[in-house]
């Protein structure tokens, strides 16, 4: 398998952890190689790093599902999506004045842009600003450079998260040894895959119904406009229904069966032969998604954007889309002209493994996949037996004084001589990678998200050397 073009990317979400490995099409397309998902609800919460060490530990055990289907490669460094619960947008405006008409430049643009970044929101990091557009008089540009005027005003989306979110992805990704390539924010990224083109210039308003989230974010000529996360999801109605003395399993189990059709005066049976009645279970889900569904009015209502500006409606995406009945309730509750549901990305994705995400749930992933533009497998050196060693093999004795097989007994030093080596090889190149990945995270998240390399290519030499050197070594010992 061709390996220089993987891209590995892992989602924390609010009850699991997801991991795919996939490489872009010529025809804009992506194909996915492998993918796995370990639960996370007991260390990650709503999306949010919890306990440390379990969510490193969970971490290491993703990369250990995907690694063998990978054929002899090493996953070297992964994308990662990062947010959760503390996810919003704020927004600041940038003024600059000239004592006479002045044209503006590129200089004066990114001297705002600067000024923007360094922004301070105490207990808060700055992951991503998003340039709305320049006034200048009563004219609105994107691009303002090369416009007389006296002075010119910047508008900013800011994307904030909470500081201690960042610094818990960051530790556990650093226990785990595994190199962050670069960090993007998941409703964006979904957002890259999920929308058309027409959606975003027209307006609308991409919603996803997480298990413990619920993630909005508005779009409008083009670029994102606002963005909120509600701490309530699926979850919610799950532990609701627990209310009626169900366990969280049958909760679940009737939660997806009936979803939001559990209508009439009927009885379920229950596993040990109990019988609920079919109304007391409408009543309990319809109250909590009807709760999540006015949330999401209201923070469409604080965005400032009416029904009328957002012309394409609302997309929905996530595991709560599948709830039965979810379409025709949410345009009930929501009063909104236009919904879709969002079920496949609109890149064409080939997913070659054995499992895949629920549908609805491909979003975040298949984004950052698709954003990802660094290799991040590694081929693992074979280590064949050479030739010399076949012949060498071949015209020593056959037995040994005691009368065993000697040429057996020499494999068995062979394969132990082998391993050892390939134990230090692998100790030397961890003990790189940490050096190196304590190195990045001195500086991780310090205001905006900056891309973390990958090993210098100084590390990677000194790996293959030693590899290089363990087999010429090997070969002049026989």
């Amino acid at each position: 398998m061709i390996t220089n073009d993987l891209i590995v990317a892992i989602e924390l979400g609010s009850s699991k952890i997801a991991g795919a490995v996939g490489r872009k099409q010529p025809d804009g397309g992506l194909q996915v190689l492998a993918y796995a998902s370990e639960p996370a609800s007991g260390f990650v919460r709503r999306g949010v790093v919890y306990n440390i060490d379990q969510t490193a530990q969970c971490l290491s055990n993703l990369i250990n599902c995907l690694e063998p289907e990978l054929c002899n490669a090493t996953i070297e460094q992964v994308y990662v999506g990062v947010g959760g619960y503390t996810l919003h947008s704020e927004h600041n405006t940038v003024v600059r004045s000239f004592e006479e008409e002045t044209r503006v430049t590129e200089e004066v643009v990114t001297d705002m842009e600067e000024t923007n970044a360094v922004m301070q929101y105490p207990g808060h990091d700055m992951l991503l600003m998003v340039s709305q557009e320049y006034k200048i008089g009563n004219n609105l540009l994107n691009n303002p450079v090369g416009v007389n005027c006296t002075q010119v005003e910047g508008n900013y989306l800011n994307i904030l998260a909470r500081t201690s979110v960042m610094q818990n992805t960051a530790k556990s990704f650093e226990i785990a040894k595994i190199n962050i390539a670069d960090t993007s924010i998941p409703p964006l990224a979904a957002a890259n895959v999920l929308l058309t083109e027409n959606e975003r210039r027209q307006g609308c308003v991409l919603v996803d119904f997480g298990a413990d989230t619920t993630t909005l974010s508005i779009y409008k000529g083009g670029c994102l406009r606002f963005l909120t996360v509600i701490p309530m999801g699926g979850q919610n109605i799950t532990r609701d229904l627990c209310s009626l003395q169900l366990d969280e399993q049958e909760a679940e189990r009737i939660k997806c069966e009936y979803g939001l059709l559990a209508q009439g005066d009927g009885e379920i049976t229950l596993d040990d032969n109990r019988t609920i009645a079919l109304s007391q279970v409408q009543e309990v889900i319809e109250a909590r998604f009807e709760e999540i569904i006015l949330n999401v009015c209201h923070q469409i209502k604080a965005s400032g954007y009416t029904e009328k500006q957002l012309m394409a409606g609302v997309v929905c995406c996530g595991g709560g889309i599948n709830l039965k009945g979810f379409k025709e309730a949410i345009a009930k509750k929501a009063q909104l002209s236009k919904a879709r549901l969002a079920y496949k990305t609109e890149t064409k994705v080939e997913w070659n493994t054995m499992e895949r995400p629920d549908q609805g749930t491909q979003g975040v992933l298949v984004g950052l996949l698709m954003e990802g533009t660094d290799c991040c497998c590694q081929s693992v050196m074979p280590m064949d037996i050479a030739p010399e060693d076949e012949k060498r093999a071949v015209t020593m004795d056959l037995f040994t004084d005691d009368g065993e097989s000697a040429q057996a007994k020499r494999d068995e030093e062979l394969a132990a001589l082998r391993q050892q080596k390939i134990k230090e090889a692998e100790e030397r190149k961890a003990k790189l990678q940490a050096e190196t990945q304590k190195a990045r995270n001195n500086g991780f998240f310090s205001g905006i998200v900056k891309k973390i390399k990958s090993v210098s290519e100084s590390v990677s030499g000194n790996v293959e050397k030693f590899a290089a050197d363990f087999l010429n070594d090997e070969d002049n010992n026989k």
